[in-house]
Formats: C-alpha cells, structure tokens, sequence
C-alpha cells in the first residue's frame, strides 16, 4: 500500500517541482546578425509566462525584468586569451503572452581591428526579475558552455576581462547614426542613462 501511495503521489511532487522552476521571462532565442559596416547585431528573444511570485500586484505582468549578455571573441588562439563584452538593459514590464526582443551591437571599426567573426565564441544571457536572478536556460547559453561549472567560470571571466570593453557593448537604445538592421517588438526600456 506505500509503494502504491509514494508511486501515486510520484507524478504529483514532480509537477509542483516543475512548477517551481518555471521562470516568468523565457530566452526563446538568440541570434548574432552582420550588418553594414561591419556592426555585428546580437538579438535576444523574450517570452513573458506570468509572474509566479505571491506577492505579485498581478499574476499576468512581470516587472524589473534586467536582461543582461556576456560575449566572448578569441583574441589569442594559441593562448587562450579573449575580448569580453557585457552589457545590459532593464524592462520595465512585460504581460503575460508579450514576445519582446532586445538588441546590442558591437561597433563595425572594433569588429574590424580584430577580425571579429559574427558569431561569438562563447555567450550567455542572464534574465532576472526584482533583482533575483532566473535559473540560467539552454536556449539563453552556447554550446560551447555545456554545464554550470564552465557557465560560472565564464561569467566571473567575462565581469573581470569586459572593463578594458566597458560600454563597447551597446543597447539599441545607445546606438546612432548606423543601420540597426532587423528590429521588431521592442520592450518598454527604463534608461536609467538619461536621469541626473
């Protein structure tokens, strides 16, 4: 009768913990894209699934969404070295059912100097809502990352070696005067640049 009870009441723990992990904001996809001039776009896909939280003002909306990407380009093949690259922007909120997209680009002169492929090495999209941060997604990491070990040795990488890239890294809102390429179903940024 307890094996019988236990296997039971398997299915039922294993939707709540299923439950448990699913994140409001997904990375559906992302994309690097070449542009005029040698600017390389990155395009991250968002999906909002509802706010899980209890204390949520609504269940549909998700606020304080912050998106932020790491880039890895290889710099020095022989000697493992590489160009990092970080940036990130913040939404102000997103309803459940919303597909938004985020764009950064990378200048076309540093793509140049260094050669840059349109695709780098290694990437990682990191998506927190009220400042705490969400399960890291396979579809948010590159295959070149394949566990959590190499996916947080990355990021300690990538946070120490992007100061010499500081602001290299641009959110589409930051860029100017160049061809943004494809650019569709943009979210309600706070810019926190603009306020004195």
């Amino acid at each position: 009768m307890k094996k019988l009870l236990s296997l039971c009441l398997f299915p039922i723990f294993a939707s709540v913990s299923l439950f448990a992990q699913k994140e409001a904001i997904k990375v559906d996809r992302v994309d690097f894209n070449s542009l005029r001039d040698d600017w390389i776009q990155m395009e991250v896909e968002l999906s909002c699934h509802g706010n899980p939280s209890p204390e949520a003002r609504d269940s549909r909306f998700v606020e304080n969404i912050r998106v932020k990407v790491y880039l890895a380009f290889t710099r020095d093949e022989k000697k493992r070295e590489y160009d990092y690259y970080v940036s990130e922007v913040e939404i102000v909120i997103m309803e459940q059912g919303d597909d938004n997209n985020v764009y950064f680009y990378l200048p076309g002169p540093i793509a140049e100097r260094d050669q840059l492929n349109t695709d780098p090495d290694f990437y990682y999209v990191e998506v927190s809502v009220n400042d705490e941060e969400q399960s890291p997604q396979k579809s948010a990491i590159s295959s070149n990352i394949p566990n959590l070990e190499i996916l947080e040795s990355f990021i300690s990488k990538a946070d120490a070696g992007s100061l010499e890239n500081e602001h290299l890294l641009m959110p589409i809102y930051l860029v100017s005067g160049v061809e943004l390429g494809r650019v569709s179903d943009l979210p309600v940024f706070l810019r926190r640049d603009v306020r004195q």
